[in-house]
């Protein structure tokens, strides 16, 4: 055998000093981690729910529109009318507004409020959430839209924030026709309740926040691809640039992050030198907040600040106190004679069970046994009115008798009731020139007779109220006979199926009592 060499042997004694000196492995070791608080992707947020009786529940009331006449439906949600909130609704009430003057110079036809046969389903008027990230061609061809599914235009809103005194809506409209869908656009309107101050999503970041946020997303997305670069990622290209500046206007904030939506089709010259091609489904991304902080604008920083707080914003008046355009929803007034009565009290359950607002034209001998009940009426936002002392046949009465009639009632109604009386109803219907300079107060009668005083059955009766009314319509009932009470609710519950807004005689004339003379339903 030959003897081995000297070299192999020096290399043989290396290798054996090499392999002595190595370290023990250690079991715990971990290759090194990514920074934290970069863009990552994430689910979706959910759109908070405003129903039931959540910390959300009254801090909006639900618009719904449906007009089959000129092709379109609405959902939209509108905070409690204060000098702050203003604003804000009336950015809402634009966007809505904007889609009905599309769909009338499109349809030919003018827009009117206008109520729905029975049955319609119009009853539930807040956000549905989750409606506005449906599938578009979806969302027209629901069953709620009626006869215009598939064509008009749908408007449907998403509450996305609500914390501190922070609110979010998301709102999308999308129209289409005979060739599918035509148009399709999403805004998200934020406010601060407190000030006033309205800001869309992308008005959330400062100037320069998307060249930043182009760059997080391309290292986001190719340490997802596998590099392992730590060179700095570039803004990108315009196209890249501008689908990020798109990405802002959808803007969400969670109680840690910032989540925006980068569209399909996202793609940049690094990640496609990595062999990635451009995305095929929309990325949600999240920009953890103290990355975010430094990227937006006051407001924004505001925002996130209380992204984790219980929400502060406004509470809603009574249904009878809010301000209601019923030149944009259909409104009917719900009306009772000759009360209060035993039997009121359980209206008056009946109505606040459905946030639904009503008129009393009580008698003035009435009001000291039951002046309980007419405070009730103030503090839940009804309309006390006056129905004359004890009933007469008013144009049989001189004038100073009308007068005291009227002035008498009036003033025990006040002293009970603690707001003030701003029309009367003269018993019967019953009126002439004389009786009306007499009264001073404008006289209000009705377009729609339930003749609940002839004791009909409860069918008849519900079917008189709820199928009677039109949009303006003022409706006579008693709130001293059996059946009126028992049936108050079936009779509520109708009208707001036909998609009606139950108003006070008041807000039927735009919050404002009507002008002298006799009115039987609102112009």
């Amino acid at each position: 055998m030959r003897a081995p060499r000297p070299a192999a042997l020096a290399l043989a004694a290396a290798g054996v000093v090499l392999t002595a000196c190595a370290p023990a492995a250690r079991a715990d070791w971990m290759p090194p981690a990514w920074p934290s608080g970069i863009v990552h992707t994430v689910d979706a947020p959910l759109a908070l729910a405003m129903e039931g009786g959540g910390p959300h529940a009254r801090a909006t009331s639900g618009l719904r529109i449906r007009n089959d006449a000129v092709g379109i439906q609405v959902r939209a949600a509108l905070l409690p009318h204060t000098a702050t909130t203003a604003p804000f609704n009336d950015r809402i009430l634009q966007l809505v507004r904007s889609a009905i003057d599309d769909r009338v110079e499109a349809s030919g036809s003018p827009y009117t409020p206008a109520a729905l046969p029975a049955g319609a389903g119009m009853a539930a008027r807040r956000c549905v959430p989750g409606s506005t990230q449906r599938d578009a061609a979806d969302l027209l061809g629901s069953a709620e839209f009626g006869p215009a599914a598939g064509r008009g235009t749908a408007v449907l809103c998403d509450v996305v924030a609500a914390s501190g005194p922070f609110f979010g809506e998301r709102m999308r409209v999308v129209a289409g026709g005979p060739e599918g869908v035509t148009a399709d656009a999403t805004t998200i309107v934020y406010t601060d309740t407190s000030t006033g101050e309205v800001s869309s999503a992308d008005q959330l970041w400062a100037e320069g926040a998307a060249q930043t946020l182009s760059a997080d997303i391309v290292e986001a997305l190719r340490r997802d691809a596998g590099a392992l670069t730590k060179r700095p990622a570039s803004a990108g290209d315009d196209a890249q640039l501008a689908a990020v500046e798109a990405a802002l206007a959808t803007t969400v904030p969670t109680a840690d992050s910032l989540v925006i939506t980068v569209a399909a089709g996202f793609v940049a010259p690094e990640l496609a030198a990595l062999g990635v091609a451009a995305t095929e489904e929309p990325m949600t991304l999240a920009v953890p907040n103290e990355v975010a902080q430094e990227l937006v604008s006051p407001f924004g920083r505001r925002l996130i600040a209380a992204a984790a707080q219980d929400y502060t914003g406004p509470s809603l008046a009574p249904a009878g106190a809010r301000t209601v355009d019923c030149t944009l929803v259909p409104c009917v007034a719900v009306t009772y004679d000759d009360g209060p009565s035993p039997l009121t009290a359980g209206i008056l359950d009946e109505l606040a069970a459905r946030d639904a607002a009503a008129t009393f034209y009580a008698q003035g001998a009435n009001a000291g046994r039951f002046r309980e009940v007419l405070a009730r009426m103030t503090r839940e936002g009804h309309e006390v009115a006056n129905h004359t002392w004890n009933h007469p046949h008013l144009p049989g009465l001189t004038a100073q008798q009308v007068s005291a009639q009227i002035r008498d009632t009036s003033r025990a109604l006040e002293a009970a009731s603690g707001q003030a009386v701003r029309s009367f109803r003269p018993p019967y219907g019953e009126y002439d020139s004389a009786v009306l300079a007499a009264a001073g107060l404008p006289a209000i009668l009705w377009d729609v007779d339930t003749e609940d005083w002839r004791g009909p059955s409860d069918e008849v009766l519900i079917r008189r109220a709820v199928e009677g009314p039109r949009a303006g319509s003022i409706v006579l009932q008693h709130d001293v006979h059996t059946v009126t009470a028992r049936t108050a609710g079936a009779v509520y519950d109708g009208l707001l199926d036909r998609g009606f807004t139950l108003v006070t005689v008041r807000q039927l004339f735009g919050g404002e009592p009507p002008a002298a003379g006799a009115w039987r339903r609102a112009p």
